[in-house]
């Protein structure tokens, strides 16, 4: 593959939107291996690529992420001077370009959501070829193409033009000033709000056609989406110049986004108000809307890491990630009983929709079940017509997949926490199945990590990797763990066996790699199902009878094996939560131009393994090497929770 065709482009951004993320480190990776100047930050791109194909939905996308924009066109061609009049060609000149762009109107509109940043470079969406004169663009125009560019010229093995990929071009302006503004002075001028607040209710809202065609509509309506009025009661402390703002941390001052560069304990200050944002994130999960579930998870991340309460709106809007939408559904927050140390706890109605709509309800419902995702949910309800899991039972058992049969068979049992010390003694049992299976080399270790590493009490389920200092014993062991364990009924069905790692040698990942889909794990593991066989099952005291059927609770776990040259990076990337992880990745990328999963990193020009354990003699030790070489520092597990 050519390795230069985009070299000559300038600052390049990948939006993110309609793209999962392998989907989007695919792109990446793409673009850089041919050249392209990729850059993280859409502020100092001017070619934004992304699937997009209207010019109204590229400007939002920009001014999602704070890039204001004005349609851009070029001057018209002088044209020469004759004895009649001048004005008739220049007419001409503008009609011709009004009737190209009647249909790209420009308007300058607000969208007050937070996501990730992309942008676009140096090409009109109009043909300038018979209208326009040939002219150096200026440094403020930013363009929009579609995603095809990128992936045609790579065919091609050239640059392509960009006309005919082109679907937005514009001028960079300032932001207006007003909207935040607007919210800060929910701190400061009070009464004139209120004051509008009383006119705005004085006057019958319009009722718009499409208004009522979306109330009739069989999808429920997230009410976060629609702008929130705010009604802010200014309360005596937070105008009392005396109780000034604490001082912002570091992190904050200099607007840190990535999540895995800051430190964020289990139960911050502020998370009853996390907890109904947590909640929106399910609604945008269960409509399908990726953009607004990270957008969320940023904001989340942000809001968990902030060690103080928060009081104002204005605080919020201060932290890296957060808005204008999530410092409005603060104030709702705040004024349904938030940080008033009253019995009531905060309410905000964009999350109340979760447990009193009856569609997200059921949705909701569906999506808990192991195996069964957001597409599926909805499909299960809006194409099937099933309202409750007994439908499911009664009318699709035989369509459902056979992880999905056991996900609904032990729906309530699945639901149910893992203690730390129940924990404990699954890892030991696995521990010590893992030395029977390999009796001549013993010494297998063993690391809980997920939720019990970051200090939850309860964890829905169990995650345990397995280690050993030489990597023949690591190789295929998981087959014969889960041979041995299930043979004295300790795994009662296993949903999902991978050989990835043994498969390549227990080598790190490659670069450019085959295995799709697997996120950022792609080591040997075994995800099971596992019930206690010893139980009681006589007044006698008689055990392990099958006389009697097991009442023991079914659990979900998942056995990882790493080989032990990246343990470090195994032990890593199975203990931080989702964003935490997500941002690590991201920060890799950018910072280094490596590529961190579970398995080891590799540098993304050379392809080659890059060894950041060496060194380490034991697992802790080689995962502090991994986080300090790979410049995020050390945290200990207890600060990596962002949810």
């Amino acid at each position: 593959m050519p390795v230069d065709i985009f070299s000559s482009q300038p600052p390049i951004f990948v939006l993110p939107t309609h793209l999962s993320l392998e989907a989007l480190d695919e792109v990446e990776g793409q673009l850089l291996e041919c050249g392209g100047n990729l850059t993280y930050d859409i502020a100092e791109a001017r070619l934004v690529l992304g699937k997009v194909s209207r010019a109204k939905r590229a400007a939002l996308e920009l001014r999602s992420r704070g890039i204001w924009t004005e349609e851009y066109a070029p001057p018209p061609v002088s044209a020469p001077r004759t004895h009649t009049s001048t004005s008739q060609p220049t007419k001409r000149r503008r009609t011709t370009l009004s009737t190209e762009i009647k249909n790209v109107p420009t308007e300058v509109i607000d969208l007050s959501t937070e996501s990730e940043s992309e942008e676009d470079g140096v090409r009109s969406c109009h043909d300038p070829s018979k209208h326009l004169v040939k002219e150096n663009p200026p440094d403020d125009l930013i363009t929009i193409l579609k995603l095809e560019w990128l992936e045609e010229s790579i065919k091609a093995g050239q640059c392509l033009p960009m006309s005919p990929f082109a679907v937005y071009k514009g001028r960079r302006i300032p932001a207006p000033t007003t909207t935040k503004a607007e919210i800060i002075q929910l701190d400061q001028k009070p009464n004139q709000i209120i004051q509008r607040a009383k006119q705005d209710a004085s006057q019958p809202s319009p009722i718009f056609p499409s208004q009522v065609n979306k109330r009739r509509s069989k999808e429920p309506v997230d009410s976060s989406q629609r702008p929130i009025p705010i009604l802010h009661r200014q309360t005596t402390s937070e105008n009392d110049e005396s109780n000034p703002l604490p001082p912002q941390p570091d992190w904050v001052r200099d607007q840190v986004l990535l999540a895995c560069m800051r430190s964020t304990p289990l139960h911050p200050p502020n998370e009853e108000f996390i907890s109904q944002l947590i909640k929106i994130r399910r609604i945008r999960e269960l409509t399908l809307d990726q953009i607004g579930v990270r957008a969320y998870s940023t904001s989340i991340a942000s809001l968990a890491s902030y060690p103080y309460l928060i009081r104002r709106p204005s605080e919020i809007l201060a932290l890296p990630g957060c808005d204008v939408k999530i410092a409005n559904l603060f104030t709702q927050y705040h004024e349904d009983g938030g940080c008033r140390h009253t019995d009531d706890d905060g309410n905000v109605a964009a999350a109340n929709a979760l447990d009193s709509d009856p569609v997200f309800r059921i949705l909701n419902s569906f999506y808990d079940i192991w195996g069964v995702g957001a597409k599926t949910a909805r499909d299960f309800y809006y194409h099937r017509g099933w309202h409750h899991l007994d439908d499911i039972v009664e009318h699709g058992w035989s369509t459902l997949s056979r992880v999905q049969q056991i996900g609904l068979k032990y729906y309530e049992e699945f639901q149910q926490g893992i203690s730390r010390t129940e924990a404990r003694y699954i890892a030991a049992i696995i521990q010590d199945h893992a030395n029977r299976v390999r009796p001549e080399c013993g010494g297998v270790e063993y690391i809980i990590v997920g939720g019990y590493r970051r200090g939850k009490e309860m964890a829905g389920d169990v995650d345990i990797i397995l280690t050993h200092r030489d990597e023949s014993v690591t190789r295929n062991i998981v087959v014969d763990i889960v041979a041995s364990l299930e043979k004295e009924m300790y795994i009662t069905h296993t949903l999902s066996l991978h050989l990835t790692s043994s498969m390549r040698e227990q080598q790190t990942l490659p670069y450019h790699s085959d295995e799709t889909g697997r996120g950022f794990d792609s080591l040997d593991k075994a995800l099971v199902v596992w019930q206690d066989p010893n139980f009681v099952s006589s007044p006698t005291g008689d055990t392990n009878s099958h006389k009697k059927k097991n009442p023991n609770i079914h659990r979900r776990v998942d056995i990882i094996v790493s080989p032990w040259r990246t343990v470090g990076c195994a032990v890593l990337g199975w203990t931080g939560d989702t964003t935490f992880q997500r941002d690590l990745r991201r920060h890799a990328k950018k910072a280094h131009s490596w590529k961190f999963d579970s398995s080891g990193v590799r540098d993304q020009n050379s392809g080659q393994f890059l060894d950041l354990e060496s060194g380490g003699e034991t697992w802790e030790e080689r995962e502090r090497l991994v986080m300090e070489r790979l410049g995020v520092g050390w945290r200990p597990p207890e600060e990596r929770c962002t949810r």
